[in-house]
């Protein structure tokens, strides 16, 4: 998914073929031509995936003309203006695209929240797809209800309340806050909407397409991600996945992370009833406290300049423009020490002399916990993939709950992966050498173990691609200048679908913690459970 906007904020889609881009166009266009416009919208009343496709192109063909013809007109223009052509080309089509998202819905606001959560996709297009992790627009009720009462019977028999508004909405289905009527106690009764199976390969068609367009090379990415996608349908595998999960963390993490029970009872294929976990979406949370210590948190910063910022801060003098009495002495503690050790440290610093602080101490004791929160969220997934081997493969903003008691809360297991005792051994060995800044060479042969192949088969590329992957991002991995010259000196041409999933979970979760000021080497973290995987030999 990333991949399809490789280059970052100053490059377009890399566009593999405008010929065959301009015929697949007119073929469609012909074809409309072709039906005839009274036709054309009768067809597609009756057939609502074809009309959806419809509405996809008629947005999305304009955008990738656009996108080819700046490339074109670009292709010998100096680094400034076409970095500033195509930000002017993702500052228009990413509100476009958001549109189209929001109308559109089903599997496109999936693939919207992946692209928000990737450090490598443009800004615009992340800013403006960050609404998808929170904000989605839900069904109407009555649609709701009529699925709930095929699936288990009448809403008043089985539900003392049964709220109206929906606490939350994804891309195939929304969730709503009720309370049994034979326990009293409060759950979350999760219901897809009714027409999710039928748009699903419509939809998946068009993106199909559209990579197939923008970057033939991350084909086989999407097509996993389709499949893993599809699973979703059934909410029966998901009651499966989260009862699997549940017995295998919660006795070793259940002092710090939580994971709903499950009602089977009252759980089909397309409704799913949860214990119900209270608290704000983990990453808002997460900001205001940093907000509170001063620290400076700004949505249109983009992540090169705060990764530059943060690497100047480490190195300045503590007391420069430190001298403003009015400042409040937490938000001044705050900024001297991101200042002196960095934002990653200067939490945990901070916290801990707020926790000592006397009638301070209540604050502090909070932002601590917070902190606490996203590591213990990394390291919880580290121990799913590593020591299970069935992994949440979706752990995006909107699915992590920070609860009163300094818990995360581990919602949505619709997309789970297993990995079979060999792949998760290979794995493990590659991330013990990307957290061990291991040499190229020796990292390189990690990488080819797990089933990763190259045109030539360098050591160099490979071993940078790993650290991209699953280490800290360095500036001049958002360069890009550092990813053309990486990619003329060799390409991926096999990449195995099991790390593929391990690496959407590495991406979303260091998209938070970027989005929380901490540049993260997931290696570094899963490192304890991979080096666990290995020490405890075949199965």
């Amino acid at each position: 998914r990333s991949r399809l906007f490789r280059g970052g904020a100053a490059e377009p889609p890399v566009l593999a073929d405008a010929s065959d881009m301009l015929r697949t166009l007119a073929r469609g266009g012909a074809a409309t031509v072709g039906i005839g416009g009274t036709a054309l919208a009768t067809y597609a009343y009756g057939d609502p995936g074809f009309g959806r496709q419809v509405s996809f192109w008629r947005v999305t063909g304009p955008a990738v003309l656009s996108y080819a013809a700046c490339s074109a007109k670009h292709k010998k223009s100096d680094a400034d203006t076409k970095a500033r052509a195509f930000a002017a080309l993702h500052d228009h089509y990413s509100k476009v695209s958001l549109d189209l998202i929001l109308e559109l819905r089903g599997l496109y606001i999936k693939f919207g929240q992946a692209a928000a959560s990737s450090p490598f996709v443009p800004q615009a297009y992340r800013t403006q797809f960050k609404v998808l992790q929170n904000d989605v627009p839900s069904e109407d009720f009555a649609a709701i209800k009529q699925v709930v009462e095929e699936e288990l019977g009448p809403l008043d028999e089985l539900f003392e309340e049964f709220s109206e508004s929906a606490c939350g909405a994804a891309s195939i289905g929304q969730a709503h806050v009720a309370k049994l009527r034979t326990t009293g106690e409060t759950v979350v009764v999760k219901v897809q909407y009714p027409s999710a199976a039928r748009i699903f390969s419509a939809d998946a068609q068009c993106l199909r397409t559209l990579i197939s367009l923008a970057n033939p090379e991350a084909l086989p990415a999407f097509e996993e991600f389709e499949k893993q996608l599809a699973l979703e349908l059934d909410y029966r595998a998901e009651l499966a996945n989260l009862t699997a999960i549940f017995d295998a963390i919660m006795p070793t993490f259940a002092d710090r992370v939580a994971v709903p029970r499950a009602h089977s009872t009252l759980s089909t294929g397309r409704v799913l009833t949860l214990e119900y976990l209270p608290g704000p979406k983990l990453e808002g949370e997460m900001r205001r406290q940093m907000a509170a210590l001063g620290m400076r948190v700004d949505e249109s910063e983009s992540m090169r300049d705060w990764i530059q910022r943060l690497e100047a801060q480490t190195t300045q003098p503590a007391t420069e423009a430190d001298d403003d009495e009015r400042e409040p002495w937490r938000a001044w503690l705050g900024r001297v020490g991101a200042r002196v050790v960095g934002i990653d440290a200067a939490l945990w610093v901070v916290g801990k002399v707020l926790a000592t602080g006397g009638a301070a101490g209540g604050a502090g004791g909070r932002q601590e916990e917070l902190r606490t929160c996203l590591h213990s969220l990394v390291e919880v997934h580290g121990f799913e993939i590593f020591v299970h081997g069935l992994f949440n493969a979706d752990p995006h903003p909107g699915n992590l709950i920070a609860m009163g008691d300094g818990k995360v809360g581990l919602i949505d297991y619709g997309q789970c992966k297993r990995l079979e005792e060999g792949p998760r051994r290979a794995i493990a060995e590659l991330m013990v050498k990307v957290a061990d800044d291991a040499p190229h060479a020796e990292v390189a042969a990690a990488f080819r173990r797990v089933g990763v192949r190259t045109e030539h088969g360098g050591d160099e590329f490979l071993g940078k691609m790993a650290r991209l992957m699953f280490g800290r991002v360095s500036v001049e991995m958002l360069e890009p200048k550092w990813h053309r010259d990486l990619h003329k000196t060799d390409k991926m041409t096999h990449y195995p679908p099991d790390l593929l999933m391990v690496h959407r979970v590495a991406l979303i979760l260091r998209g938070l913690s970027v989005a929380c000021r901490e540049n993260v080497s997931i290696a570094e973290l899963w490192r304890p459970h991979a080096a666990a995987a290995l020490d405890a030999g075949p199965d």
